[in-house]
């Protein structure tokens, strides 16, 4: 499970990463379940659900009543959302570059608008760099995991901040491409280059190989390794497992701005403990000894340090006292004299923001911030005049934007203010005296809007008109936008505007051919009194025919957990969701307190009280669609993967009068067995707050089983070990009850193998179909 923040999580549960960079969520939630025995009244089995009258009872139709095939659903990406992502101007001014497919599937080419001729050109395809088609590295595949990248051909490329140099990665070497289109292939060797990054200069590109960093130059391709190595279980200037699944820093490293010193990270994973994750691919097995920090176990040791590039030494940062932390949100000051990062206690109640000094590695702590229950890193911005920066925090249980002092922390003024939540700090136009940001509207919660505001605190105003969900970055200038928007009635559309005027480009590129065949219709918003007076939001998609006095089964889909949000008002046609209302179903989303974008105060009642506060809410919102004329509520499946897995079997086995049928894929079942950054900041120390974890704990409610469970699990899933559903699996057993079991041999957490979509996909549609018709 990962915890994503903001918008740029939002987007990549649509299948984008765009616009000012984006940051990868939950693998879609598609499920995967084994048909088993379809008879089993015979012996003995439970049923899934007290039938209703047959003068009541809508019926479940084929597969044959939906447009939508079972292949068509499994195509990447959905309608609508073939566009253009990683969008970013030029360092010169002069064009736009993006990455999108020219044909229509998940196959990226590079391409530039440029902005006097407005018009669009490809300006490079994977199949121009050499080795492209040569297969990913085990460390590769496994950052692609964590950035939840699905992507193929170019996925990723970088502009050099003061010269017009292109970094492009490409299976495991790194090219250039300089201002007249040539490109220069920098390395060359049989190891990965991973994590490459340019400089501001553009001069240098620096890397890690062989779990060191080096640096090439881009002139003459001369090669230096900055970190001489360590004994086996150490790495330098890779974040660890920690870092880039639940922090979201997924670099090891950080260019200052002169292009001289870097800073880094050193981790020993000596004392973690391993964890074998065994998979079958092709002829031989496939062991990985992972190390994996469960919750209580020792976490890596991790120490920053800062190299010079002429003389190869580093300086460590010095801390006042030795004590486990993580560190995340690195950033140099302008001058590079100083670099900023963010601490965290080990169960990130303690936040706090330090400076160290370049030359001598001192640290000194400017302030810190705590929480009764957990804080998530801030949004920090330096500001060129080397004496203000930006800050994120909660104020009034919602994330807020205000300026500090550098040389002390203390704030200098509060910048916005409401029931509502800054969701991404934007640009900083330092000239025109303000920031901007995205935020979810006041009178539209569920809706994001571009939005400047004065850095004296006056003078909010908004930049995009359309109702929906906006993503929207700034240039350097604060002149041109690129705007990625769209609402639950309105595809996307990608343009470039000069801010607040007029449309130089539109980007938006043919919707899927098939789409109008398809019937897409967009869920209705729902909004559901919840426990205590809150309100929740939900999704609901009725079935398109719904015959007179007649009563349908529901399908409620889940995530439940923290650090997403399922329901927006942005496109999502989600073609399952319109295959199962073809064919009868009643398709429900709610998100449940805890889940992400409504700020803290929102959040907070998950802490210590996992299992109870989602089930609650989700409970709430099949009450409040059970009291509509066609829905059944005598026939109830919940439908979840990763932490909508657990929720799954948790409705089951917690609420089984209320939940019938359960397809619960890729599952945590008890919290013990998770990492130790996910589940320590909500769930607390495994020791001083064992109740918590208890009364968590799936393996407890076992013996509760009365519907029909089908538990999926692929066998080399490093983020949730397959040990949570063997465990699970013992519970059932031990406790006599029958349930349904898939394995996927040689797929991780997010299934990629065409065939195994597929079968995953069409599986858990009839599973439902049978058992709840």
């Amino acid at each position: 499970m990962h915890k994503a923040q903001g918008l740029a999580g939002v987007l990549a549960l649509a299948g984008v990463l765009s616009g000012c960079g984006g940051a990868g969520e939950p693998w879609p939630k598609r499920p995967l379940l084994n048909e088993m025995t379809k008879d089993r009244a015979a012996e003995g089995a439970p049923k899934a659900a007290a039938p209703a009258a047959d003068a009541t009872r809508g019926t479940i139709l084929g597969p044959e009543k939906s447009a939508i095939t079972y292949e068509r659903l499994v195509k990447m990406p959905e309608p609508g959302w073939n566009i253009p992502r990683m969008a970013m101007p030029s360092p010169d001014g002069k064009l736009v570059t993006y990455l999108a497919s020219e044909s229509g599937d998940m196959t990226m080419s590079l391409f530039a608008f440029d902005l006097s001729t407005r018009t669009s050109k490809v300006l490079l395809r994977a199949s121009d760099l050499p080795g492209s088609s040569k297969p990913l590295s085990r460390e590769e595949e496994l950052r692609r995991e964590r950035q939840r990248q699905r992507a193929m051909g170019i996925v990723a490329y970088q502009w050099a901040e003061k010269a017009p140099v292109m970094l492009l990665p490409s299976s495991g070497d790194v090219f250039v491409r300089k201002a007249e289109g040539a490109i220069t292939r920098l390395t060359e060797t049989k190891e990965p280059e991973l994590d490459p990054q340019i400089c501001a200069s553009g001069e240098r590109v620096a890397f890690v190989r062989s779990d060191d960093v080096w640096v090439v130059d881009v002139a003459t391709r001369k090669e230096t390794r900055l970190t001489t190595g360590g004994p086996a279980g150490t790495t330098r200037g890779q974040s660890d497992f920690l870092g880039q699944e639940e922090l979201d820093e997924p670099h090891g490293f950080f260019w200052s701005p002169g292009c001289d010193k870097i800073a880094y990270l050193e981790v020993d994973e000596r004392e973690v403990p391993e964890h074998p994750v065994l998979g079958y691919r092709g002829e031989k097995p496939d062991l990985m000894m992972q190390k994996y920090p469960a919750v209580g176990d020792k976490n890596p040791k991790v120490r920053a340090g800062i190299v010079d590039l002429k003389t190869k030494k580093t300086t460590w940062l010095k801390w006042p006292a030795e004590a486990e932390r993580y560190m995340v949100r690195f950033h140099w000051a302008p001058d590079g004299n100083s670099l900023y990062l963010q601490t965290l206690d080990r169960l990130q109640k303690r936040r706090a923001l330090v400076r160290v000094d370049a030359k001598s590695g001192e640290t000194k702590e400017l302030f810190s911030e705590t929480s009764a229950t957990w804080l998530d890193p801030a949004s920090f911005k330096p500001l060129d005049d080397s004496k203000r920066f930006l800050w994120t925090r909660d104020i009034g249980g919602h994330i807020h934007l205000e300026l500090r002092d550098i040389a002390t922390g203390a704030p200098i003024k509060q910048l916005t203010s409401g029931d509502w939540d800054v969701q991404l700090l934007g640009r900083v136009d330092e000239a025109g005296g303000r920031v901007f940001y995205i935020a979810d509207g006041k009178e539209a919660p569920l809706d994001r809007q571009l939005y400047s505001v004065k850095l004296d605190g006056s003078e909010t105003k908004r930049w995009t008109e359309e109702p929906g969900v906006h993503y929207a970055g700034v240039d350097r200038t604060a002149k041109i936008v690129t705007d990625i928007h769209s609402a639950k009635d309105r595809a996307p559309k990608v343009v470039i505007r000069e801010l607040g005027g007029a449309v130089i480009g539109d980007l938006t590129l043919p919707m899927d051919a098939d789409f109008a065949s398809l019937g897409v219709r967009s869920p209705e918003i729902v909004t559901v009194d919840g426990p205590g007076g809150v309100k929740l939001y939900g999704s609901l998609l009725p079935p398109r025919v719904i015959e007179p006095g007649k009563k349908y089964p529901v399908l409620v889909m889940v995530y439940g957990g923290p650090g997403v949000q399922t329901v927006l008002n942005m496109w999502s046609p989600s073609l399952l969701w319109q295959h199962l209302a073809d064919r009868g179903f009643v398709v429900f989303q709610l998100d449940n307190r805890g889940t992400s974008g409504r700020g803290p105060a929102f959040e907070a009642p998950l802490y210590k009280n996992v299992g109870h506060v989602e089930l609650e809410d989700q409970i709430a919102g099949l009450d409040a669609i059970a009291k509509r004329s066609y829905v059944d509520a005598s026939r109830v499946g919940i439908f979840g993967h990763s932490y909508g897995g657990y929720m799954a079997a948790l409705a089951l086995l917690k609420a089984p009068d209320r939940f019938h049928v359960g397809v619960a894929g890729s599952l945590v079942t008890d919290f013990r067995l998770y990492d130790s950054a996910y589940t320590e900041r909500y769930l607390g120390s495994p020791k001083e707050d064992a109740k918590a974890y208890e009364a968590a704990d799936l393996t407890k409610l076992a013996g509760n089983l009365r519907g029909k469970l089908f538990l999926l699990h692929a066998l080399m899933d490093e983020n949730v070990h397959f040990q949570n559903t063997a465990e699970l699996i013992d519970a059932l057993v031990a406790a006599n009850k029958r349930f349904d079991l898939l394995v996927f041999p040689g797929e991780r957490h997010g299934y990629r193998a065409p065939a195994a979509r597929l079968y995953a996909t069409q599986r858990s549609i009839e599973y439902f179909a049978e058992n709840l018709r």
